[in-house]
């Protein structure tokens, strides 16, 4: 489960537990479910916007990429090209039987 994820979880319990105990009426308690209240709206606030932002860097990110490869067509196959090679050998590697490939 993701950071985000999990924040969002522990906001809906948090939710659900000022719903049930939204029937104590003392001075206290109201100051609790206020403080508590502002707490959770200002999670859910940040939240949403590390989100925003987390998109916006991808996005700009993604967008750079695109850019580069566009300007250096074939450096981008060369990193392609090494990147499936080492992959390509680990995958060997991991697959061989372990008798015959260290003898």
């Amino acid at each position: 489960m993701s950071d985000s994820a999990e924040l969002e979880h522990l906001t809906s319990q948090a939710e659900d537990l000022l719903a049930k105990l939204g029937n104590i009426h003392s001075p206290e308690a109201n100051a609790l479910r206020d403080r508590v209240n502002r707490a959770l709206e200002s999670t859910k606030s940040a939240l949403a916007t590390a989100s925003e932002s987390t998109a916006d860097a991808v996005k700009n990110a993604l967008v750079s990429a695109d850019d580069f490869v566009h300007e250096n067509p074939w450096i981008a196959v060369g990193v392609v090209a090494g990147i499936a090679g080492a992959v390509g050998f680990l995958a060997g590697i991991a697959t061989a039987p372990k008798s015959r490939f260290w003898r």
